[in-house]
């Protein structure tokens, strides 16, 4: 695998922004083809957008999984963008993080890189804020992906006490419960509409740690959407909120990303 980090002005954000790729690449002891006939045989790639958590950057999957290896298993290209702590939202006050997340960086990636055209062939994960980047993104967003996954922290903002204490990040990126209710944050909202309108969702996984502070939220979203009749799978185990359970189940969601639940 070859990982690349590339950094380009964005038009959005009026800014440089930084994002990781993760490029299928040849290696001698897997490909006893050759690197010409590997390269010659070279396509688009099936793609996986990675979001990032609170508090990190676009490096951190790179850093504290084994993301290459788990990409490699299914010839899988991989972007990891970094957002700051912008709940990857238009925010409230801030900048607008999900109009660059969900329009501008796929339409750059895919033009620069050999990444997939093809929705069967896109998925998104995240963990903690990145679980809600990457389930928003899905639900907002349906056509766009064959599945999503949420670790640790995907699921109404009430329900996971968001609002509990009135948090400036909160705030900043959502607003108010007010301004929250009704929005394309509000994930609730985003199910019942789609379904009332007839349109389909991707398939959806969560996963959450029972030590995890986030666990009853998660579970409840996971819950209601699958009552909803999403095609949704939930799984629990023992966990925090850490790099030790994300590592751990980041394999198990990626081939239910790409394989489903066979």
């Amino acid at each position: 695998m070859s990982v690349v980090r590339y950094t380009f002005f964005s038009q959005v954000l009026r800014e440089q922004v930084n994002v990781m790729v993760v490029l299928p690449s040849f290696e001698g002891w897997r490909d006893r083809q050759g690197s010409k006939a590997y390269y010659d045989e070279y396509g688009r790639k099936k793609t996986l957008y990675i979001m990032h958590g609170g508090s990190d950057d676009c490096s951190l999957y790179l850093r504290r999984t084994r993301i290459e290896e788990y990409a490699m298993e299914y010839d899988l290209a991989v972007v990891m963008p970094e957002v700051k702590n912008s709940f990857y939202s238009n925010m409230i006050h801030g900048k607008n993080y999900f109009d660059f997340i969900s329009k501008e960086l796929p339409a750059v990636m895919e033009n620069v890189f050999p990444l997939t055209h093809d929705p069967k062939e896109r998925f998104v994960i995240g963990n903690s804020m990145g679980s809600h980047g990457a389930i928003k993104w899905a639900l907002n967003c349906p056509g766009f992906f064959a599945a999503a996954a949420g670790m640790s922290g995907a699921g109404d903002l009430e329900e996971l006490g968001f609002y509990d204490g009135r948090k400036e990040r909160v705030l900043n990126a959502f607003g108010t419960m007010e301004q929250y209710r009704g929005s394309r944050n509000d994930f609730k909202y985003m199910v019942d509409k789609h379904l009332a309108e007839g349109t389909k969702l991707p398939r959806l996984y969560f996963c959450c740690g029972k030590q995890d502070g986030f666990y009853n939220g998660a579970k409840l979203f996971a819950e209601y959407v699958k009552e909803k009749g999403v095609e949704t799978k939930w799984e629990e185990a023992d966990g925090a909120h850490n790099w030790e359970y994300w590592d751990a189940w980041l394999p198990v969601m990626i081939k239910y990303l790409v394989k489903g639940d066979e």
